[in-house]
């Protein structure tokens, strides 16, 4: 089966920064730590199962769910070419705060109160602009990310690879590795080769991905993702600072 070009990886990580600088130098973040190996531990993650396979689909609606209630900060990295997306959301508050990065170029959003507030990086005389919210958020196609994840992991087939143990918390590892995909469009000599890993917590949130791509002809797209719970408060930026959203 044909996946899309764009391509996520989202590894295990201990911290909360990217390899890539932002010009935020408010969060607290913390750098990236490779992903787990998969071993054999006594924490048991039950997983949804169709015909012999692990069901991709229901992780992902258990991954939604498990989220749509509590606070959590979402970190996605992209390579080849490098770009970021962070996504924090304060149920208790109401807060979400969206922020991407491409290259130096930072867009960055935060939604509170009926309102949303866009930075802005083109006009030295002004830090930001604001519209009513329609209740959605910028940047990303969901908060929780399931809906790209349900267009990039898009093998034939994930199986239970293992259970890992990371920050005294189980996680259950399922993975795909196809290749020689052919590419459409494209010569018909040119595949792809791709390896996905999904790291799920007994609550059902998929904790981490890791996501590689590799061309016959062309560079590798690495894409990570991270996903934090219980954090207190969003990370505010400066432009953001008179807004009071945490009094």
């Amino acid at each position: 089966m044909w996946r899309p070009v764009l391509v996520v990886a989202v590894v295990a990580l201990a911290g909360c920064s990217g390899l890539f600088a932002s010009a935020d130098t408010s969060s607290s973040e913390r750098p990236l730590t490779p992903a787990p190996v998969p071993e054999t531990t006594t924490g048991t993650v039950a997983l949804p199962r169709e015909n012999g396979s692990v069901d991709l689909d229901r992780i992902l609606d258990r991954h939604e769910a498990a989220l749509a209630d509590r606070s959590f900060h979402r970190h996605v990295e992209r390579e080849g070419p490098q770009n970021t997306r962070d996504v924090w959301v304060d149920r208790e508050r109401g807060i979400t705060r969206v922020r991407r990065t491409f290259g130096p170029l930072t867009d960055d959003a935060v939604v509170a109160n009926g309102t949303l507030y866009r930075s802005v990086r083109d006009d030295p005389d002004t830090d930001y602009v604001t519209e009513p919210s329609d209740g959605q958020i910028p940047y990303v196609s969901s908060a929780s990310g399931a809906a790209r994840l349900r267009l990039i992991l898009d093998a034939e087939e994930y199986h239970r690879l293992g259970t890992v143990q990371r920050d005294g918390r189980a996680l259950a590892v399922v993975g795909s590795n196809d290749t020689a995909v052919p590419v459409p469009g494209a010569d018909p000599d040119q595949t792809v080769a791709v390896r996905s890993r999904i790291y799920v917590d007994r609550a059902g949130v998929v904790r981490y991905v890791d996501y590689r791509e590799r061309r016959t002809v062309g560079a590798a797209v690495v894409i990570r993702m991270r996903v934090t719970t219980g954090i207190d408060r969003i990370s505010v930026p400066w432009w953001a600072d008179e807004l009071g959203l945490y009094g």
